[in-house]
C-alpha cells in the first residue's frame, strides 16, 4: 500500500510539474509604441569633434626659482587660483629699501614745506617796509629769488615721493607677479616645470585647457550650405533640423550658438558648423569625435520608430514588435532595421519586416528575448493568463544591454 501510494504521489508531482512548464512564464509588461510613416526632411550624417576653446601654457611674467608647484596633471582649477610661487626674497628686501626712501622723502617735503613758507613769510614782511620806505629794491628782490626757489625745492620734494610711490606700486605689482595664476577656468593638461627650477620671464610652467565650454565642430559637404545658411538665418537650424552626439547610440549634446565658416575646404569640399557645449560635469573632453545629423534639403516618407525602441548588439541595429502568433498573449519577435538618421525623441528607419502600424516596444525591451510572451502595461491583462505560474527567476538582470541608445 505504501508503495502504491508513493507512486500515486510521484506521478501527481510530475504532472503539476509538466503542466507548469508547458504554460511557461507570464507575459511580460511592456509598454508599446506604433510604427508611423511620415513624409519628414531627410538628413545626413556628418562627423565633427569637440575642442577646447582656449588652450594656454601660462607663463611667468618675472624670472626666478619655482619655490612652489601647486598643480598636478588633470587637476581642475579655476580663474585666479594660484599655480606656482617664485623667490620673491629680493623684491621684498628691495620693497622695504623703497619703502625707507620714501619716507625719507616725506621729510624733505615738510622741510622744503617750511623753508617755502618762511620766505613766503618774509617776502610779504618786505612789501610792508617798502611800503614804509623801511627796505630797498634790491634787498627785496633778492628774498622774492629765496621765495621761488623754496617753492621749486618743496615742488621737487614732492615730485621725488611720486617717483617712489611709482617704483614701489610697479614692485607690489612684480610681487604680485611672483604667484603664477590661472587666467581662466580649466584643467591642468601638462606640467613644463618642476619645483626648484629657474624660469626666465616669458617661460611656461603648465599647459591650460578650457574645459567648462567646448567648441563643436562639424564638417559638412558643401552642397548643404544653402539649405543651413537659410534654417541658420531664420533660426530653425537649431533643435529638431539639427542633432549631435557623441555617436550614433550615445547621448545628445545641446548645442548653443550655432554658426557657419564661409569657407570651403579645397581638398574635402566640405564647410564648418560650428557651435558650443556646454561641459559642467566634465563628462567631455577636447578631441572627442561626434556625430550629427544635418538636413539635406529633400523629403521622402519613412518609417519612424521613438528612440526608446531602438536596441544594439554586435550585429547591428534591431527593435522588438509584438505579434499575435496564434492565441494570446502577444510574442516580442527581433526585426533588424537600418538607421537612416535621428531627429529629438524619433529615429527614421529603414526595415523590410516592418510596416505602419506594427507595435514595437518602447519600455521593457531590456528584458526580452525572441519570442517572449509581452502584454502591453496600457491594456487590462488578459484573464486567461491571470494566475499563471512565474516560469523565470524574479532575480533576472534588468540593465540594459551594451550600446542601448538613450533617450535624445
Amino acid at each position: 500500500m505504501n508503495v502504491r501510494l508513493m507512486l500515486a504521489m510521484c506521478l501527481a508531482c510530475l504532472g503539476v510539474a509538466s503542466g507548469a512548464h508547458a504554460q511557461g512564464p507570464p507575459p511580460a509588461p511592456v509598454r508599446l509604441a506604433e510604427v508611423i510613416s511620415e513624409d519628414v526632411a531627410e538628413h545626413r550624417m556628418v562627423t565633427g569633434e569637440l575642442r577646447s576653446l582656449r588652450i594656454a601654457e601660462v607663463a611667468s611674467q618675472e624670472a626666478g626659482v619655482i619655490v612652489d608647484l601647486l598643480v598636478e596633471v588633470g587637476m581642475r582649477v579655476e580663474a585666479g587660483q594660484v599655480l606656482a610661487r617664485l623667490d620673491n626674497q629680493r623684491l621684498v628686501l628691495e620693497q622695504q629699501r623703497l619703502t625707507a626712501e620714501r619716507a625719507a622723502a616725506e621729510s624733505r617735503v615738510a622741510e622744503e614745506e617750511a623753508s617755502r613758507d618762511r620766505w613766503e613769510m618774509e617776502v610779504a614782511s618786505l612789501k610792508e617796509a617798502t611800503e614804509r620806505g623801511a627796505s630797498n629794491a634790491r634787498e627785496q628782490r633778492d628774498t622774492e629769488v629765496e621765495y621761488r626757489q623754496a617753492i621749486a625745492r618743496d615742488e621737487r620734494a614732492r615730485q621725488d615721493v611720486k617717483v617712489l610711490d611709482a617704483r614701489l606700486a610697479l614692485l607690489e605689482h612684480r610681487l604680485e607677479d611672483m604667484q603664477i595664476v590661472a587666467p581662466f577656468p580649466g584643467t591642468v593638461t601638462q606640467k613644463l616645470t618642476e619645483r626648484g627650477e629657474w624660469v626666465s620671464a616669458g617661460d611656461s610652467v603648465c599647459e591650460l585647457v578650457e574645459t567648462d565650454e567646448l567648441e563643436l565642430v562639424l564638417d559638412v559637404p558643401q552642397r548643404y550650405l544653402p539649405v543651413l545658411a537659410q534654417l541658420l538665418l531664420h533660426e530653425k537650424l537649431l533643435g529638431e533640423h539639427l542633432v549631435v552626439g557623441l555617436d550614433r547610440a550615445g547621448a545628445r549634446l545641446a548645442v548653443k550658438d550655432l554658426r557657419i565658416v564661409p569657407k570651403i575646404d579645397d581638398r574635402s569640399r566640405t564647410f564648418q558648423l560650428v557651435g558650443r557645449v556646454r561641459n559642467p560635469d566634465d563628462a567631455l573632453a577636447s578631441g572627442l569625435s561626434v556625430v550629427g545629423w544635418v538636413p539635406t534639403g529633400t523629403s521622402g516618407e519613412h518609417l519612424i520608430v521613438p528612440t526608446d525602441a531602438i536596441m544594439r548588439n554586435d550585429m547591428g541595429a534591431y527593435v522588438y514588435v509584438a505579434r499575435r502568433m496564434g492565441p494570446p498573449p502577444a510574442k516580442a519577435m527581433p526585426a533588424t532595421i537600418k538607421v537612416l538618421f535621428e531627429m529629438p525623441g524619433r529615429v527614421v528607419i529603414e526595415a523590410a519586416s516592418l510596416k505602419p502600424g506594427d507595435q514595437v516596444v518602447v519600455e521593457g525591451n531590456d528584458r526580452l528575448y525572441p519570442t517572449a510572451p509581452v502584454r502591453s502595461i496600457d491594456q487590462a491583462p488578459d484573464t486567461e493568463n491571470a494566475g499563471r505560474p512565474t516560469g523565470r527567476p524574479t532575480d533576472a538582470p534588468t540593465g540594459r544591454p551594451t550600446g542601448r541608445p538613450e533617450a535624445g
